[in-house]
């Protein structure tokens, strides 16, 4: 911007000198030709005036041009990077009579100005080398270049328009201006700003004082003191810049006071969350290859995040390294839709092509310490997180404690051929305590279960679903023993296991609660297939319920049948027991329904490999006779001891007497939560 303030400046104080060096004459239309040779040389583009040179002579001289242009590069789309309507100056006479020219008023009216840059990152503003100060410009003893003889009281600038677009990325920011004024009583004294704009249709109004254009032009300490507010953002900028027109040299306080975040949507181009107040402030300075903010303080209505904050620009691709940490922090606002909005989809896993481009548009080096995390699900404590980004592939490792237990997971997604990504991900959870999850605790619905939960997988595609399809990994959760609540139960359908059992618990009504001894959800995943072979194991104090099927994670079908035994000894038969629940449909929407005595059958075949899933994977074992016959369903369900097969009781018979909505209530809260493990 410095840049362009200069070709400005230069071009205005060009026009001027040229045709304040003439005003006597009686047509200076004549001299057009040369003001417009001189600019050429200067520039090294064409330039043109359209309309007349006019004087308008008096105690108070007014030299007016009208239709000014400045051409663009050549590989620019538009053809002029500058055009000016009218450029007006009033010069003072009497210095004029002395060969001093002092300008009194500047005005440019509807400049306009388009600034670009190409596939290589090569700006239209770049121009050719014209003359150098030795030859046109008077340096002093110390080596700046002064303009003997030359002042400008006031610059004021009408409806001007900057555009600029990014040639990689095919962005482009608008910037209307209403007005700017700029006073200063010579070149050598400071300057004051007055700027009413919009930028994206967002308002924009700055004022303060700045250095001299001496100072500007010579490239040399600049002070800056501005103020101001954008889209209802107040915005304060104090500092020094050691060398203005290259960017460098930078020593500025900066700070920012949003009252609420979702006041900058159009400013942002992004719909904003409603969060607010948020405070910032910190020291910018630049680097040997960018620039830093150091000892940054960000405040997001109570919660404070501090840190320092590196950008670089001197490698193949921008470059963020950041270092935060934080006491506490509710990032609650800023997640996406919640489990209860995103399950409403047909489908849970996005077909969108994956923004892969973004993945190698920077790199980044992100290190991230909070005492206290909060977000919509848990509350993490003692939280550690890096994340690296490195030509598109990208790197996460988190570890934090949560609900009595420890978190740790490692992410990487590789994304840098720019075509598909290959993600893995390995979750290890820990003596995860699931009566303390907030969801669960707050409908007293279990107390303990100590958990252990790892989630290993790997798969490849250019979007979610795509990944998905192809995946292959496991997933196992073992929970430890807890009070299951059957008051609560009753009127609970949140929680699948929980909601589950309420469903096939006999006694459930008379007893205020259940011991639960163990459960384990076991699934082997297999190019986008995901099954449990007799993998679903819950064991109770009155029951034990064993359970199998498939997630066929490509088209997000569910085949799962779940089936109780009571425990040896509880006084209960098979007629006082639920017969199989069985769970079809998708994930987005499952369809719960009972087997009938046919579908019982044909789970009873021994072996029979059905490909939709999960009734055949059920044993013989886990569809008669007594628990004891069975085994331990959580043994079973990790592996480490064999479905026993067992003959079907003479005196009892199998019914499935539960009523349809009820068998539908339980199966559904199964499918929410197998949306939430995948």
């Amino acid at each position: 911007m410095g840049k362009i303030i200069k070709i400005l400046v230069i071009l205005g104080l060009l026009v001027v000198v040229a045709l304040a060096g003439i005003i006597f004459t009686t047509d200076i239309n004549q001299y057009k030709e040369q003001i417009v040779q001189v600019v050429k040389d200067n520039t090294g583009r064409d330039f043109e005036i359209s309309g007349d040179l006019k004087l308008a002579p008096s105690l108070i001289p007014t030299i007016a041009v009208e239709g000014v242009t400045l051409g663009n590069a050549s590989w620019a789309k538009e053809k002029n990077m500058l055009s000016v309507t009218k450029f007006e100056a009033q010069i003072a006479l009497m210095p004029l009579l002395k060969k001093n020219i002092q300008v009194i008023k500047f005005i440019l009216i509807e400049p306009n100005i388009y600034l670009e840059t190409n596939n290589k990152g090569e700006g239209n503003w770049v121009l050719a080398t014209g003359p150098t100060p030795k030859e046109t410009e008077p340096v002093t003893e110390s080596g700046a270049t002064t303009l003997p003889g030359l002042a400008v009281n006031e610059v004021h600038i009408e409806d001007a328009n900057i555009s600029y677009k990014d040639g990689k990325t095919g962005e482009t920011t608008k910037l209307h201006i209403d007005e700017v004024t700029i006073n200063s009583e010579s070149f050598s004294d400071p300057m004051s700003l007055f700027i009413k704009a919009d930028i994206n249709e967002s308002d924009l109004e700055m004022e303060g004082t700045l250095g001299s254009i001496n100072n500007l032009l010579d490239n040399k300490d600049y002070p800056v003191n501005i103020k101001g507010n954008i889209a209802g953002a107040e915005i304060s900028i104090e500092g020094t810049l050691g060398q203005p027109m290259d960017a460098k040299g930078i020593d500025l306080l900066a700070t920012l006071n949003i009252k609420e975040l979702s006041s900058l949507n159009k400013l942002a181009g992004a719909e904003l969350p409603e969060v607010g107040p948020i405070i910032f402030s910190g020291k910018l300075s630049d680097t040997k290859t960018g620039y830093s903010v150091k000892a940054m303080a960000a405040q997001i209505m109570e919660y404070k995040v501090n840190g320092d904050v590196e950008i670089g620009l001197g490698g193949a691709r921008p470059e963020l390294i950041a270092t935060l940490s934080t006491d506490s922090l509710d990032v609650s606002p800023f997640q996406g839709a919640s489990e209860e909005e995103a399950i409403k989809k047909d489908k849970v896993f996005p077909s969108d092509p994956l923004p892969l481009e973004g993945l190698k548009a920077a790199d980044v080096d992100l290190k991230f310490k909070a005492q206290k995390l909060i977000t919509k699900d848990l509350t993490l404590d003692d939280v550690t997180l890096t994340l690296t980004l490195n030509n598109g592939k990208l790197q996460i490792t988190q570890n934090a404690k949560a609900v009595g237990g420890t978190i740790s997971a490692n992410i990487d997604l590789d994304g840098s051929n720019g075509k598909s990504a290959t993600l893995s991900n390995n979750i290890e959870i820990k003596q995860f305590e699931i009566g303390l999850i907030p969801a669960i605790k707050a409908k007293n619905l279990l107390t303990g279960g100590k958990s252990d939960i790892s989630i290993n997988v790997k798969g490849t595609g250019s979007s979610v679903s795509n990944i998905m399809a192809g995946l292959n990994g496991a997933l196992l959760i073992k929970v430890g023993k807890g009070n299951i609540s059957n008051k609560s139960l009753n009127v609970a359908s949140a929680d699948a296991l929980v909601s589950t059992l309420s469903l096939i618990n006999p006694g459930a009504n008379k007893a205020e609660g259940s011991i639960l001894e163990c459960a384990v959800v076991n699934f082997n995943i297999k190019d986008g297939i995901a099954t449990a072979n007799n993998g679903i194991g819950i064991s109770t104090n009155r029951l034990n319920v064993y359970g199998g099927g498939t997630i066929n994670l490509k088209t997000e079908a569910l085949d799962i049948g779940i089936k109780p035994k009571a425990q040896e000894g509880v006084g209960l038969n098979l007629s006082q027991l639920a017969g199989l629940v069985r769970i079809g449909g998708t994930i987005a929407n499952p369809a719960p329904k009972a087997d009938t005595k046919a579908a019982l059958s044909a789970g009873l075949s021994a072996g029979a490999a059905i490909a939709s899933g999960g009734l055949s994977l059920l044993g013989e074992g886990a569809l008669s006779g007594s628990s004891k016959d069975s085994g331990n369903p959580c043994d079973i369900a990790l592996g480490i001891a064999p479905m026993k097969k067992a003959e079907k009781p003479k005196t009892e018979k199998s019914t499935v007497e539960k009523t349809t909505s009820t068998v539908k209530d339980a199966a559904s809260a199964v499918g929410d939560k197998l949306k939430s493990l995948f």
